[in-house]
């Protein structure tokens, strides 16, 4: 079972991404914090097969943990897609320059959300 990582400062954030993906065969790991999923990942804690990480956080925003995972081997290659509010064509540029794989805006649809994980996991 793949196991997708969600990364949002808010608990009510990653309590919706806990609702929406209910039901999926997948096994979901949440931290509230960018830092601690980069140890548990550093660690072999947790073996992220997609990471999907908000933008906008304290301590460390979602480009800088992006670019923090693109430097470990753990997470060279694993897909990671940033959820967040932000719309701004020069911050999706930077994500895809940094190795993102793709931006889902919230508020976000459960479908959307679902969709976006089958069709990274090649999941049917």
């Amino acid at each position: 079972m793949p196991t997708v990582v969600f990364i949002d400062d808010s608990e009510t954030a990653l309590a919706s991404t806990k609702i929406a993906t209910g039901g999926m065969p997948i096994e979901v790991k949440q931290y509230l914090r960018a830092m601690d999923a980069l140890d548990d990942i550093g660690m072999g804690t947790v073996k992220p097969d997609l990471i999907i990480t908000d933008l906008n956080m304290p301590e460390m925003n979602g480009l800088q943990f992006l670019k923090e995972a693109r430097g470990l081997d753990e997470t060279k290659k694993t897909p990671i897609l940033m959820l967040t509010t932000e719309t701004k064509p020069e911050l999706k540029e930077q994500g895809k320059a940094l190795g993102l794989t793709g931006w889902i805006v919230k508020p976000f649809n459960p479908a959307q959300l679902q969709g976006a994980i089958k069709r990274v996991l090649r999941l049917s």
